[in-house]
């Protein structure tokens, strides 16, 4: 039976993150593959090999080649991250089948993943079909971590084993980690460890920083990074459980509006002052701590009779925020916080899915999706406020079909139901009925056609933690407010012949009931407002990319662009000065969408035979963006929105991978990134940090 095209970007950790695999020997797992429903179960497993063959410490390294990703510059959470154009707040990274669609503080972003944990990274874009799971509206990146086999496959003892690595970037960083792993009969486990240490990195040629004393060095991109993953396994028959724990940490002297740097020099003229938005007093830097504790438990099986395979799993999840001093922090409440302040978001979710082969050409696929959240902010400054809760529930059914022996044809049907409380303790609830489909036609062994239509629903996002405390405007929901339901159409082909490889989808994108509030600024005023369906967005775009293979020689090139546009929804109401104005209800905000150039990738590689060597290069180039490709449209008109005009730049890094034994067991790697030590700023930055300058990075990893 051919496989359902549910139209999935699955890329290995290293095959993005080391330009020469980006390019090549690979090319094929670089194609747009088909899997059963969750990309992370695709029977072709890829292996943490590629990751040990890169420098790559962070996720947006892992991914910078694929052109429909874009992410921001400083480090951790200063970044935002956008698929297709589209902004964090309605993607999720999605960790062993673990996700939260909540958020701290909407100037931070909301996605932490150490690449040394995981073993595999998928992209999926746009409306999920059926089987996709919760929420998944615009796309999802999903990652699997380590297992001990990972790792037991490179030690000299089939029964234990232990990896070390390090590496040392000269703008201005070093990594180093730790794993032990091993199996005895039935049962098998893993520790590792990682630490990175990112001190503040000097900007492209030219660049200097807005404080007072200038330098090139990027104020506030410090950060201190702490990894650890535990996991253990145990695997009877056909059955296998396996209990992990998954700790990720960040900790510096951290700002306010982590998305913007501190701004000493650029002030607006308000009457005869002149006042500066983003200084020492407004951004109130302060020692911050960003985590996520994930706790999980998943079983899968397979042979069961009324099924061929299952997974289920149950998950606790914790994101977290500390803070030594909030005091001058407007946003959690200014000098009312004395002393250290915490928030919270706790997540508990689960999720079964079923496999049956009900005929020799019809697989079903079934399951249930459940997750419950709560916000919990570090103290209430009214007594008449409650935790935010909200509780999504979701049943599936998805049928893969072999009409010919050309034609593949997936159907499916899942119904989506939320229950939202709010700050002020009222509740909604509501469901909905979401269809998809999809078909492959495979015209000769070489070529094939593609084509999709599914719809997806998302339920309104509770007010941001560290907002939830009533000093500021207590925030409600609608009577009659409902998720946003988007509806994606994609069409696309696929040409292959293990030489010369081509692809492309062009997609549109419409999400009717989008989410908004009552004063336009999507919860984040200091006025009651309520959470309410404000309008629509529309998307639509194109990506291409091919591939070439001969001997040694692999190649790559790839292009994507997108333009989404916000449709809000308007009410009059007077200004500061008593006059009437015209107000969106929906956001402007860069976490929603982001206008991105129009971005090239392309990487060439060579790998020699003797010594054990492959060397290449690789380029990214965003073309620049008009102040008129704003995405936010106000009563029909485009208004001027959070997005203005952005300048084009292109960026070429290099990178070599040794192999000194000959074998997978150690790499020495190398790597120059921004080779041209170019002054740029990142289409995704909404703020003012500058992309890294010129880096050297060595590093190795030996498992014994």
């Amino acid at each position: 039976m051919k496989l359902p095209i549910f139209k999935l970007s699955v890329l290995s950790l290293a095959l993005f993150g080391n330009m020469a695999h980006a390019a090549g020997e690979h090319t094929q797992e670089l194609q747009n593959i088909v899997v059963k429903g969750d990309p992370s179960s695709s029977a072709r497993r890829i292996t943490v090999k590629r990751m040990e063959e890169s420098t790559n410490t962070q996720l947006k390294e892992v991914l910078k080649n694929e052109p429909s990703i874009s992410m921001g510059a400083g480090s951790g959470t200063s970044q935002y991250l956008y698929l297709r154009g589209m902004g964090q707040n309605s993607i999720d990274v999605k960790v062993d089948n673990a996700y939260s669609d909540s958020q701290i503080h909407y100037h931070q972003g909301r996605h932490m993943l150490d690449p040394a944990l995981v073993k595999i990274v998928a992209v999926q874009k746009g409306a999920g079909s059926a089987s996709a799971g919760i929420g998944q509206t615009n796309g999802a990146i999903i990652a699997k971590t380590l297992d001990a086999a990972d790792l037991l496959k490179n030690s000299s003892n089939p029964n234990f084993g232990a990896r070390i690595n390090a590496g040392y970037n000269s703008n201005d960083g070093h990594n180093y980690g730790l794993a032990v792993f091993g199996q005895n009969g039935a049962f098998d486990y893993l520790l590792a460890g990682n630490h990175v240490q990112d001190n503040n990195y000097k900007g492209g040629k030219g660049y200097l920083n807005n404080l007072t004393v200038r330098t090139n060095k990027v104020p506030y991109s410090e950060l201190n990074k702490n990894s650890y993953l535990a996991k253990l396994g145990a695997t009877f028959g056909n059955h296998r459980f396996v209990l992990s724990h998954m700790h990720e940490q960040h900790k510096g002297t951290r700002l306010v509006r982590e998305e913007f740097d501190r701004d000493e020099h650029n002030c607006t003229m308000m009457g005869n002052k002149c006042v500066y938005r983003l200084n020492g007093e407004k951004q109130f830097p302060a020692e911050r701590k960003m985590y996520v504790d994930k706790t999980d438990l998943t079983w899968t099986g397979k042979d069961l009779g009324f099924a061929q395979s299952a997974e289920a799993n149950v998950y606790h999840m914790t994101h977290g925020r500390w803070s030594a001093d909030d005091s001058g922090n407007g946003y959690a409440g200014a000098n009312r916080n004395s002393g250290a302040t915490k928030n919270k978001v706790v997540t508990t979710g689960a999720n079964v899915n079923f496999d049956t082969q009900v005929h020799d050409k019809i697989l079903l696929k079934y399951g249930a999706n459940y997750r419950q959240q709560e916000v919990k902010p570090n103290t209430f400054f009214n007594a008449k406020l409650n935790n935010q809760e909200k509780r999504d529930m979701v049943v599936y059914v998805e049928a893969i079909s072999d009409v010919t022996d050309k034609l593949t044809l997936t159907t499916g049907l899942r119904y989506d139901h939320f229950n939202f409380k709010a700050m002020d303790g009222k509740k909604r609830s509501d469901g909905a009925v979401n269809p998809s489909v999809s078909a492959i036609y495979q015209v000769t062994p070489e070529f094939s056609v593609n084509a999709l239509h599914n719809y997806a629903t998302r339920s309104p996002r509770m007010h941001d933690a560290i907002m939830s405390h009533g000093a500021r405007g207590v925030v409600t929901i609608g009577d009659n407010t409902k998720a946003e339901q988007a509806r994606n159409t994609e069409i696309g082909f696929n040409f292959n012949n293990g030489t010369f490889g081509l692809e492309g989808a062009y997609f549109w994108q419409n999400i009717k009931d989008a989410l908004g509030t009552t004063n336009g600024r999507d919860n984040h005023g200091n006025d009651a407002q309520a959470i309410v369906n404000a309008g629509k967005i529309k998307n639509h775009g194109y990506e291409l990319s091919g591939s070439y293979r001969n001997g040694a020689w692999t190649a790559r090139l790839g292009v994507a662009h997108s333009k989404p546009r916000f449709h809000s929804q308007t009410r009059w109401e007077k200004d500061n000065g008593g006059k009437m104005v015209e107000k969106s209800l929906l956001s402007g905000n860069p976490e929603y969408a982001s206008a991105i150039g129009r971005t090239w990738t392309a990487s060439v590689a060579y790998q020699f035979a003797n010594p054990n060597l492959e060397l290449g290069t690789q380029l990214r180039v965003l073309e620049k963006v008009k102040a008129e490709d704003n995405y936010f449209i106000q009563g029909g008109t485009l208004v001027t929105g959070s997005d203005k005009g952005k300048a084009g730049y292109g960026v070429v890094d290099v990178s070599a991978n040794w192999k000194p034994l000959n074998n997978d067991k150690m790499n020495v790697n190398f790597a120059v990134h921004n080779v041209a030590n170019k002054n740029y700023r990142p289409h995704a930055q909404r703020g003012s940090f500058a992309g890294e300058g010129r880096q050297f990075r060595v590093g190795m990893n030996y498992t014994f």
